[in-house]
C-alpha cells in the first residue's frame, strides 16, 4: 500500500516540536519531545485507520529530529 502524507509544523519549543499528519482537512497532530525522542499522538487523523499513518508520521519526525532540522511542511510518502 502506498502512503502519501502531508506535514505541516504547527508549534516548535526548545522541548518540543508539533505537526499536523494528513491531507487536505484530514488532519492529526503528533508531537515530538527533543530532548528524549517520545512520540504522542495529539489527535488522530481521520484517514488514519490503522494507525498507519501516525506510526510514518513519528518515523519522519525521528528523521528529522537526528538531522536536527524541523522545517516548515515536510511529508511522507512510500
Amino acid at each position: 500500500m502506498a502512503f502519501y502524507i502531508e506535514m505541516d509544523k504547527v508549534a516548535e519549543t526548545e522541548e518540543y516540536v508539533e505537526y499536523t499528519f494528513g491531507r487536505g482537512l484530514e488532519i492529526g497532530v503528533i508531537r515530538l519531545g527533543k530532548k528524549d525522542g517520545t512520540i504522542h499522538v495529539l489527535k488522530e487523523c481521520p484517514l488514519d485507520m490503522e494507525g498507519e499513518w501516525s506510526q510514518r508520521a513519528a518515523m519522519k519526525l525521528i528523521r528529522l529530529m537526528r538531522s536536527g532540522d524541523f522545517p516548515e511542511r515536510t511529508q511522507w510518502a512510500s
